[in-house]
């Protein structure tokens, strides 16, 4: 009989007051203040050889000036780390999310709500110590609320297999073969740029990808996770937007001194699920994410990431022939945190967003400022 031995659960809290100088993110936008809030539950139990865990989170967001944006972010899912004996082993994961839209993603001031769903399972069969065969099935799907971003509604299915080496020493590699079909109900009429298309386009897309997923975590605190792959995908009805190249997603972490812990990644990406448009942008950047702690109860955050958008995979630059949009995006900051309490935090940001585009209806700058105070119980 399973006996349990371990219980966790935990309790996040958090309150604030964010003000945008250009709260929709256009060439020239007004200002407003949004009260921001969270609140989460997570449980973690560990069972024999079995760990289980859930979590729900409610992020209400209130707009002080344009009132009609308002809305009630929701996060849930759970997970299930699995094992049968020595040999067999595996994960099943769910997440549900719904949010808004960032406006700047949109390109206009539209209230547009996203529900995203995430399933996936994984199993392994250990044939060595070190070496063990996988195999995994996923689902994604997202509906919004707004009618314009209705074509952008898709379902995709995920299917892979290949090897696992972790010989025990922090480290461990996937080496696998995927297999992705994306699927739009609704057919795209209208271009990243807003503009009409000629013609209703099919966005259902195959692709297939050569992927190596690389985990390290050594004693003195130095991480590497990420993924480096080469991916073909292939427009069934819209054969001129084929893509093929190397992906890739890279995170590093290392401490630079006893007190400054530096933070790192570079990412090539053409994953659809992060996009509002039912078309691919390719995406290439790289950030920078220090942490510095001052004193036992001060420290400070900073960011710097910055990334070129490419939408090559926009029908309307294909059917029309006119340049394909590519955007710089620069993202700066700086957060100030000071403990209170045991768990219980005051915070202060400073941000700006900066884009700029060959098209200069979607050139921006927001600058922002947050207070807000958190605690996790």
């Amino acid at each position: 009989m399973p006996t349990q031995v371990e219980d966790v659960l935990s309790f996040d809290i958090a309150g604030g007051f964010e003000h945008h100088s250009n709260i929709f993110r256009l060439p020239s936008g007004p200002s407003d203040t949004l009260l921001r809030g969270v609140f989460g539950v997570r449980l973690e139990r560990q069972v024999s050889l079995q760990r289980l865990a859930a979590y729900l989170t409610l992020e209400p967001v209130k707009y002080l000036e344009f009132s009609r944006y308002d809305y009630l972010g929701l996060g849930a899912g759970g997970s299930w780390d699995w094992e049968i004996g020595r040999p067999l082993f595996g994960q099943l994961a769910v997440r549900y999310t719904r949010s808004q839209t960032p406006f700047d993603a949109i390109g206009f001031a539209q209230n547009n709500l996203q529900n995203l769903l995430f399933m996936r399972g994984l199993a392994g069969f250990r044939i060595t110590q070190g070496w063990s065969a996988i195999g995994a099935l996923d689902y994604t799907s997202a509906d919004n609320s707004a009618a314009l971003q209705r074509p952008a509604d898709f379902e995709r299915l995920g299917l892979e297999a290949g090897m696992r080496y972790a010989p025990g020493t922090a480290t461990d590699f996937d080496f696998v073969v995927r297999r992705d079909d994306g699927t739009y109900p609704n057919r795209q009429v209208f271009d990243a740029n807003g503009n009409l298309l000629p013609n209703a386009v099919d966005n259902a897309y195959t692709q297939d990808a050569l992927i190596t997923r690389v985990g390290y975590r050594s004693t003195d605190a130095t991480r590497i996770i990420g993924n480096v792959g080469y991916a073909r995908r292939s427009f069934e009805n819209v054969p001129e937007r084929d893509f093929s190249g190397v992906t890739a997603g890279l995170d590093f972490e290392w401490p630079l001194s006893g007190a400054v812990l530096m933070r790192a990644s570079v990412f090539r990406t053409i994953d659809t699920a992060e996009l509002v448009t039912a078309s691919y942008i390719d995406v290439i950047g790289f950030g920078l994410r220090p942490t510095w702690a001052l004193t036992s109860r001060i420290s400070i955050d900073g960011v710097a990431v910055y990334a070129t958008r490419d939408y090559k995979g926009d029908p309307g630059f294909v059917f029309t022939g006119t340049e394909v949009r590519k955007d710089k995006v620069l993202d700066m900051g700086v957060r100030l945190n000071y403990e209170l309490a045991r768990r219980v935090f005051l915070y202060a940001d400073l941000r700006r967003l900066d884009r700029s585009s060959n098209y200069a209806e979607y050139d921006f700058t927001d600058n922002w400022i947050s207070v807000g105070v958190r605690a996790s119980l």
